[in-house]
C-alpha cells in the first residue's frame, strides 16, 4: 500500500522542480499540485481494486475520499496555472472572480476585434481578455473530466426496429381484430423522429425503453465534455439526424479570415493547439440553433433526458438541474449556464463580416431559476437547498475547500481552518484535510502567491506534530518550503519543531542539505569549466539562486552547536562562488555569518604580535575582519583536531581575498576621484587634491598590506599553509579529493590576478606615492620566490589564458622600468627623451 505522508514529503523535497520553473530554469512541466493528484488516485485506485462487498461502507468512504482528494489537487493545480498568468496589478481577490452585483448585464471586458473575425475567432479574443471566463471554463472541464463513470447504452443498428415491426403487423391486419385497433390507439403510424410529438403517440414498448437510455446517455456525455462520442452514438445507432443536432454548437469560422493561432478556444492545454480547417466549418447561425435548443427543451411533452440534453447544449439552467443529484452536477449546470451565456454575448458583441440570421420567434419560456452572475450565489444556494441531501453535500469538507479554491478565498479559508484547529473546533472529516491544506498552502506560496503566514505556521507546527510519532525524518522536508522567508520566520519554525519535541539542529542540518543539493548539478558545472568565466565586482547584485544558497547557509548558523559544520560548508560554497568569479556571492556569505561565529576555540594558539591588525575598518562586515583572525590564527594551534584547523585556515584564507578585493573596490573608486590640474586652478582645487592625497594614501598603505601579507606572501590556499597532510593519508576520499582540486584551481585564478591588481595599486599611485613605482618594480622579486612559487601559477595555462600570464606581467614589468628611466630621464638635463615606451595595452585583469 502507498505510504502517502513518505510519498508527500518526496514531492515536496523536489520542490525546485516547479519553483523554479517560473524563472525559466524549471526542469519539468508537473507541477506539485499534478503529483500530489497523482499520488491521491493511485491511492484510490488500489483501494478500488480490492474485492469488497456493497456494505462495506468503510472502504467505499475511503475510496470516495481520496477521489475527492485527486479531485482536488486537480482543480487547484488548473485555476491556479491560470491565476499565475495574471498581470500583478489584476490579480486580485476581487477581479478574478468578480462581477458587478448591481449590473443585470454580463460584465465582458473591452476586447479588440476586427470586421474580418469569425465567431471562432472572437471566443478566442475573449478568453484572452476575461480572466473570470477562462476560469469558469476550467471550471467546467474540471468537473467534466472527473464526473463519475457510467454505464452507456449498448449501440443498437435498426431505426426503431420494433416500432416499424408493430407498424407493419397492423398494416397486415388492416384493423380486422380488436388487437390491431387497439395497437392502433396507442402506437405511432409513421416511423420518424417527429412522430411521437406530432401525433401525440407512443413508440413500441422496447423502441421506447432504448431512446429513454440512449438519451439518458446522449446526456451524460455532454455533462462530461464528450459531444463526439454522443454524435458516434447517434450515427452508429442509426439516428444521423439527431448527430446532426447536436453538431449546431460547433463556432463557425472561415480559414480564409483567420490568422494561426495557438490559443486554445475552451481553456485547454497549450499542448491542444487549435489547428485551422481547410473549409469554412462550424454553425454561423448557432444563436438560432441554441433557440431552437431551448425550445426543445422547455417542451413537456418531449422525455426528461432529451430536454436536459437540449438545455444543456443551448445553456439552460432549469431542464439540467431537474436531472442533476449531487453536488457537483449541480455546479455544473450553473457554471455551464455562465459559460455559455458570456460566450454568447461575446460573439454579439463582436464586428464581424457575416451577420447570422435574426432570431424567430420559437416561444420562449422564462427560467423560474434567476441568471447568476456570480459564482459564489451558485454556493450559496447550494448551501441552502431545500434538499436536505443537497445541503449535506454542499458542506462536506472537500466541497468546502474545492469552493474556497473555485471562488479565490482560499487565504481565508487557510485562516479560518487554521482559527478552529487552534480552537479544536475541526470536526474529525475537517481534521482529515490538514494534509492536503497544509501542502496546498506550502504549494501556492511556492508559486509566489501570499499565504497568511501565522495561519501557514499554525497548520504547519501542527502537522509536523503528527510526524513527529512515527516520521521525524521528513520533518526537514517541510521547513525547506520556506526557505525563501527572511530568518525571523524560518528561525520561527524551528522554534515550532522544537516545541514538538523535535531536534532542531537536526532539522537545520537536512534543510541545508537539501537547498544545496538541488544546486549541485550547476556548481559541478561551474567547476568543471563548462560555464563561461567572468569576475564579478563584489558590490554585484547576486542571483535569486546564489540567495537560496546563502539562506541555506543560514539555517546551519542558527545554533553555534552547528557552527562547525556550518564553517565545512561555508567555504565549500564560497569556493564554489570564487570558483565561477562570484566574488560577489561569496563577499554576501561571508557578511551573512552570525557575530560569533568565529569562536574562540578554533583560535587556540600562538598569537603573532608582529602581525598588524586591521583597525580603522570602515565598516562592520565580516569581511573587514580578516587581518585579526590571520594575526590569531598565526602560529601552532593546540587542542584542535587537525581537520577542523584546516578548515579555520581555508576560511581566514577565502575571507581574506574577499576583504582584499572589496578594498580594491573601494580604492579604485577613490583613484577615480582625483582631483585634476591643480597647478592651474587655484588653491581650492589644490586643498581637494591634498584631501584627496590623504585618502589614497591611506586606502594604498592598507590595500597593499591586505594583498601582500594576507594573499601573495602567505602562500595562500595552499596545502601546506591550510595544514593539509596529503602524504600521510593512505586514501584519499572524494570530497578531500575534490576540495583539494578546488584549492588548486583557485590559486591558479586568484594569484595571478591578485599580482596584477597589485601592480594596479602601486603604479596608478606613483603621484600620490612617489616610491610605489620602486614597489611595483620589487614585485619581480615577490614573484620570483621559490618558497612562494608564485611565478608557478602565473606560467600555468588556463581555459581564459591559454599560454599562461607570465608574459602579460613581464610587460607591466617593462612599464614600470620604462616610467621610471622617463622620470629619472626627466631629472637630467640636455639628455634627449626616451623614444618608446611599452605597449599600452597590456592587460592583467580578467574583465
Amino acid at each position: 500500500m502507498l505510504d502517502i505522508t513518505t510519498e508527500f514529503a518526496a514531492v515536496v523535497d523536489s520542490q525546485d522542480e516547479y519553483t523554479h520553473n517560473g524563472g525559466g530554469s524549471h526542469k519539468s512541466n508537473t507541477s506539485q499540485a499534478r503529483l500530489f493528484s497523482q499520488l491521491a488516485k493511485q491511492r484510490h485506485e488500489e483501494i478500488a481494486s480490492d474485492a469488497f462487498t456493497v456494505d462495506d461502507s468503510y472502504k467505499k468512504n475511503e475510496a470516495g475520499y481520496w477521489k475527492s482528494e485527486s479531485n482536488t489537487w486537480d482543480l487547484l493545480e488548473r485555476l491556479y496555472a491560470l491565476r499565475a498568468q495574471v498581470p500583478a496589478d489584476e490579480d486580485s481577490e476581487d477581479s478574478v472572480m468578480r462581477e458587478d452585483n448591481d449590473s443585470d448585464e454580463h460584465s465582458v471586458p473591452e476586447k479588440h476585434s476586427s470586421i474580418t473575425a469569425t465567431a471562432f475567432s472572437s471566443v478566442q479574443e475573449l478568453m484572452v481578455a476575461n480572466s473570470q471566463l477562462s476560469e469558469y471554463v476550467e471550471v467546467r472541464r474540471w468537473l467534466e473530466e472527473n464526473a463519475p463513470p457510467f454505464q452507456p447504452v449498448e449501440t443498437r443498428k435498426g431505426y426503431l426496429f420494433y416500432t416499424r415491426r408493430n407498424i407493419k403487423e397492423r398494416e397486415r391486419l388492416a384493423g380486422s381484430s380488436e388487437k390491431a385497433a387497439a395497437i392502433v390507439g396507442r402506437i405511432v403510424t409513421e416511423a420518424d423522429p417527429d412522430s411521437t410529438s406530432r401525433q401525440r403517440k407512443e413508440l413500441a414498448f422496447e423502441d421506447a425503453e432504448y431512446e429513454c437510455g440512449l438519451l439518458r446517455t446522449l446526456f451524460e456525455y455532454v455533462r462530461r465534455g464528450r459531444a463526439d462520442n454522443a454524435m458516434d452514438l447517434c450515427i452508429e445507432s442509426d439516428e444521423p439526424w439527431r448527430a446532426a443536432s447536436l453538431k449546431g454548437g460547433l463556432f463557425w469560422r472561415d480559414p480564409k479570415l483567420e490568422a494561426d493561432s495557438e490559443i486554445p478556444v475552451d481553456g485547454s492545454d497549450a499542448t491542444d493547439i487549435d489547428v485551422r480547417p481547410p473549409h469554412p466549418a462550424g454553425n454561423i447561425n448557432r444563436t438560432l440553433w441554441k433557440q431552437a435548443c431551448a425550445a426543445l427543451a422547455q417542451d413537456d411533452n418531449n422525455e426528461l433526458y432529451e430536454r436536459a440534453l437540449y438545455a444543456a447544449l443551448s445553456g439552460r439552467l432549469d431542464e439540467v438541474l431537474l436531472v442533476s443529484g449531487s453536488w457537483e452536477d449541480h455546479v455544473w449546470a450553473y457554471v455551464n449556464t455562465m459559460v455559455e451565456s458570456q460566450i454568447d454575448q461575446g460573439i454579439k458583441d463582436a464586428s464581424v463580416l457575416y451577420t447570422p440570421a435574426q432570431n424567430t420567434s420559437l416561444g420562449h419560456v422564462q427560467s423560474k431559476h434567476p441568471s447568476v452572475r456570480d459564482i459564489k450565489q451558485v454556493f450559496d444556494s447550494l448551501a441552502t437547498h431545500e434538499s436536505a441531501s443537497l445541503r449535506s453535500e454542499a458542506g462536506e469538507p472537500f466541497h468546502a475547500l474545492q469552493m474556497a479554491i473555485i471562488t479565490n478565498t482560499f487565504q481565508d479559508y487557510v485562516i479560518e481552518f487554521a482559527r478552529k484547529l487552534s480552537a479544536q473546533e475541526l470536526s474529525d472529516d475537517e481534521s482529515d484535510l490538514l494534509r492536503v491544506v497544509v501542502h496546498s498552502a506550502l504549494y501556492l506560496r511556492s508559486l509566489g502567491f501570499d499565504m497568511p503566514s501565522d495561519a501557514v505556521d499554525v497548520l504547519l507546527g501542527e502537522y509536523i506534530g503528527h510526524l513527529t510519532t512515527d516520521r521525524r525524518e521528513l520533518v526537514a522536508s517541510y521547513f525547506l518550503q520556506t526557505v525563501s522567508d527572511a530568518i525571523p520566520v524560518r528561525m520561527n519554525l524551528l522554534r515550532i519543531g522544537e516545541k514538538q519535541g523535535l531536534d532542531a539542529d537536526a532539522i537545520a542540518k537536512r534543510t541545508s542539505e537539501l537547498v544545496l543539493l538541488k544546486y549541485a548539478s550547476t556548481a559541478s558545472s561551474t567547476m568543471s569549466g563548462e560555464t563561461e568565466f567572468a569576475l564579478a565586482e563584489p558590490a554585484e547584485p547576486i542571483t535569486d539562486e546564489e540567495l537560496d544558497q546563502v539562506r541555506a547557509i543560514e539555517w546551519i548558523t542558527s545554533s553555534p552547536q552547528l557552527y562547525e559544520h556550518a564553517l565545512v560548508e561555508t567555504s565549500r560554497l564560497v569556493r564554489q562562488f570564487l570558483l565561477a568569479g562570484r566574488t560577489n556571492a561569496a563577499t554576501q556569505l561571508l557578511n551573512s555569518l552570525p557575530d560569533d561565529f568565529v569562536q574562540q576555540d578554533w583560535l587556540k594558539g600562538v598569537r603573532d604580535p608582529a602581525s598588524p591588525a586591521t583597525g580603522g575598518s570602515e565598516n562592520s562586515d565580516a569581511v573587514s575582519m580578516s587581518s585579526d583572525l590571520f594575526a590569531d590564527l598565526s602560529g601552532n594551534h593546540r587542542g584542535q583536531s587537525a581537520g577542523i584547523a584546516s578548515h579555520v585556515h581555508e576560511y581566514i584564507h577565502l575571507l581574506s581575498l574577499c576583504d582584499a578585493y572589496a578594498h580594491y573596490s573601494t580604492w579604485a573608486e577613490t583613484l577615480c576621484k582625483q582631483p585634476v590640474d591643480t597647478g592651474r586652478l587655484g588653491s581650492r582645487v589644490q586643498t581637494q587634491w591634498l584631501e584627496w592625497k590623504d585618502t589614497i594614501v591611506a586606502s594604498t598603505e592598507r590595500a597593499i598590506h591586505m594583498f601582500r601579507t594576507q594573499l601573495l606572501e602567505v602562500d595562500w590556499l595552499s596545502t601546506q599553509t591550510l595544514c593539509i597532510d596529503v602524504d600521510s593519508l593512505e586514501i584519499i576520499s572524494d570530497e578531500l579529493a575534490q576540495r583539494l582540486n578546488d584549492l588548486a584551481r583557485l590559486r591558479e585564478i586568484y594569484i595571478p590576478e591578485t599580482v596584477f591588481r597589485l601592480h594596479s595599486i602601486l603604479f596608478d599611485t606613483r603621484d600620490a606615492v612617489p616610491q610605489n613605482l620602486k614597489h611595483s618594480l620589487d614585485l619581480a622579486q615577490l614573484v620570483a620566490d621559490e618558497s612562494l612559487g608564485i611565478y608557478r601559477q602565473l606560467a600555468k595555462a588556463s581555459p581564459a589564458h591559454p599560454r599562461g600570464r607570465l608574459a602579460a606581467f613581464m610587460g607591466l614589468m617593462r612599464r614600470s622600468a620604462f616610467e621610471t628611466l622617463c622620470i629619472q630621464q626627466e631629472m637630467q638635463a640636455d639628455k634627449p627623451p626616451l623614444l618608446a615606451g611599452p605597449s599600452s595595452s597590456i592587460s592583467g585583469g580578467l574583465v
